[in-house]
């Protein structure tokens, strides 16, 4: 049996995020399969789901404004280095997740609304747990709002964390 972990990133993991959403689970009696969700939104480059998903759970769940739409003078987050296609953001965030785990990591891509995919996964994969790791304005909205409460509700798991990406 295994234990299944949906993880939205909102820019290339670096070695330390890999680490720390590895320490999540250096305990866990059974075996954990990774399942990493990576935001492709050609028309905007790289930017970042969590701008996708809003910064208030409003936001998220979509009863404000048009999908993709980010509040009023919040800036779209973007990739450390917008120099990276898709592939290297992919490839390098699945390797520094297997490398720092040891455990299998599966990549799912989204072009379209990230809740909606991020709510797709969960249920594909069995998903029981959900880490996003965010830029630290994105990870603090969050945690103000108490997004991750109200995010287990709909996603139906029973733990969301919220880290923040290294800097």
């Amino acid at each position: 049996m295994t234990y299944d972990v949906v993880v939205l990133i909102e820019r290339e993991m670096s070695e330390g995020d890999a680490r720390r959403v590895a320490a999540l689970h250096a305990r866990h009696e059974e075996a954990v399969n990774y399942h990493l969700l990576v935001s492709s939104h050609p028309e905007r480059g790289f930017g970042g789901p969590m701008a996708l998903l809003g910064t208030t759970f409003a936001d998220v769940a979509g009863m404000t404004g048009p999908p993709g739409s980010a509040p009023a003078g919040t800036a779209l987050a973007t990739l450390a280095d917008p120099d990276l296609d898709m592939a290297s953001v992919i490839e390098h965030s699945a390797r520094q997740l297997r490398g720092a785990s040891r455990y299998p990591v599966h990549v799912s891509i989204t072009h379209g609304e990230v809740l909606l995919a991020l709510k797709t996964l969960v249920m594909r994969s069995g998903g029981q747990e959900v880490v996003v790791v965010a830029w630290p304005e994105t990870a603090a909205s969050f945690l103000c709002s108490d997004w991750a409460a109200k995010a287990r509700k709909i996603l139906k798991v029973p733990r969301v964390r919220i880290l923040e990406h290294d800097s």
